[in-house]
């Protein structure tokens, strides 16, 4: 996983990694919703409110098959996924992946 540091712009000391898996991890009920960002075909920007949980390294999110979200992944599947947790403010960029649940 490649990181990067905010605090860098700011010349601050970084911020460990560990800080945001113990966050992500936790058991603490998550406060605020997450928010996926995608790209449509046409090059334009969409966020969506999401329901999304972090287990065994990975994001995952639900969204409907016709949502603009699905349909935008479909097009270009770069995406972020901008999470608040307990301490600290998260933001995850990846390639999305499709899966489904039993």
């Amino acid at each position: 996983m490649e990181t990067k540091n905010l605090g860098d712009l700011y010349h601050l000391a970084p911020i460990p990694w560990s800080r945001a898996l113990d966050a992500l991890e936790g058991t603490e009920p998550r406060e605020r919703t997450p928010f996926l960002a995608t790209t449509g075909s046409d090059g334009k920007p969409h966020v969506a409110g999401v329901g999304a949980l972090w287990a065994d390294g990975n994001v995952y999110f639900v969204s409907g098959p016709r949502t603009r979200k699905s349909r935008n992944i479909e097009d270009n599947a770069h995406c972020s996924i901008a999470m608040s947790q307990r301490g600290i403010d998260l933001g995850i960029g990846g390639v999305a992946e499709r899966g489904t649940d039993a």
